[in-house]
């Protein structure tokens, strides 16, 4: 460990922290305090959401150095404009945060909807009505440097991995309550993904046969009892078989969760509704492979106290299984930071796996030893 410690201080992956006072050892070598070089190298993060770009640049040591954000229509622009689109706000970044594209390593995307099993694009969204966007092989024409492309809900599972593993570790899911509903699975230590697709399309399942209207143009999924737009629709007693409305914000949800909060019966209606929605598909899921600790993330995730009692009676029809057990529910109301940073992780990590050190036998993770 100290002959590849050695190779990465004189590579500048790692730096000693000169100005801390030498760690006491109580025998072999004294110990020295190590840190990542933030200027090794960078590497950059796209969020693709619902009208909304976000770009980053993340430095070495996991920080983001500058963030830059693009308001479009999702909806209605052009493939070719959307590729543009993600350049320019990129670029913009670059320029801002005094960096050129020379110095990036890696860009990962993380993105609303279904992506390819080899992660380069984006099959299915509806935040889109376009298909099969080749984000990887465009980026990396216009910048030269690897790019993958991943779905946000896993990006998200992988943040919440990292950040808080005493939680969430073998087996757990993020679940994306925001215009759709998505999740991130983790199972026995890795991330599910499906044959040809990122897959875990658990806002797709079905909830009720034939029943309300989702996004997607199918009937009757959890989406389109628990999605923004399907409260919306409830909570203003709008026909369940009407167009999902296009583009709900934050403070609409707001004004209803107020109103349910203050007792008004549709209001309350709607997240009743939305939580049973989510309840039953998690209830199937547990009956498959047993119960897992739970993480809500965004916007409608504020709402919790209004959606947690329905959950949980779904999940406990599941009581007379005792093998299920009891899942720990956690709430975080910010799916922009969290998506973010598992694609900052997943790109560093990228960066780590190709640093060759010359006394191994072969390319090491740093994080392996280091972190």
């Amino acid at each position: 460990i100290s002959t590849i410690t050695a190779d990465l201080l004189n590579e500048k992956v790692l730096l000693r922290l000169e100005d801390t006072e030498q760690l006491q050892s109580v025998r072999g070598r004294p110990r020295v305090a190590l840190t990542f070089n933030p200027k090794f190298a960078f590497v950059a993060t796209i969020v693709l959401q619902l009208n909304e770009i976000t770009a980053s640049i993340v430095d070495y040591q996991g920080y983001s150095v500058f963030e830059q954000q693009l308001q479009i229509s999702t909806v209605s622009i052009p493939p070719l404009e959307l590729l543009r689109s993600m350049v320019l706000a990129l670029k913009t970044g670059l320029k801002n945060s005094r960096q050129t594209p020379g110095v990036l390593k890696h860009i990962t995307l993380g993105v609303q909807g279904t992506t390819d099993v080899d992660n380069t694009m984006l099959l299915w969204s509806p935040i889109t009505p376009h298909t099969e966007i080749p984000l990887q092989s465009y980026l990396e024409q216009e910048f030269g440097i690897p790019v993958s492309v991943h779905n946000d809900c896993n990006m998200i599972a992988r943040a919440l991995r990292w950040n808080e593993p005493q939680i969430y570790n073998r087996d757990f899911a993020a679940i994306l309550l925001s215009h759709g509903i998505g999740m991130g699975l983790y199972h026995n230590g890795d991330l599910v993904k499906g044959k040809n697709s990122s897959a875990t399309e658990f806002g797709h399942m079905v909830h009720l046969p034939n029943g309300a209207r989702c996004r997607c143009g199918r009937d009757g999924c959890i989406e389109a009892y628990a999605g923004d737009y399907a409260i919306y629709r409830k909570a203003r007693g709008l026909d369940p078989s009407s167009m999902p409305s296009g583009n709900i914000t934050k403070s609409t949800i707001f004004d209803i969760v107020k109103k349910a909060r203050n007792g008004n019966p549709q209001a309350k209606l709607a997240f009743k509704e939305a939580g049973e929605a989510i309840g039953a598909g998690l209830a199937s899921l547990f009956a498959l492979i047993d119960s897992f600790p739970i993480a809500f993330v965004g916007a409608d995730a504020s709402a919790c106290e209004l959606l947690e009692d329905p959950i949980r009676q779904q999940i406990n029809g599941l009581q007379h299984f005792p093998h299920t057990g009891k899942s720990d529910v956690r709430y975080y109301p910010e799916e922009c930071p969290l998506i973010r940073d598992g694609c900052a992780l997943t790109a560093l990590m990228a960066v780590d796996e190709n640093i060759p050190v010359k006394n191994f036998n072969k390319t090491t993770k740093v994080l392996n030893f280091v972190g």
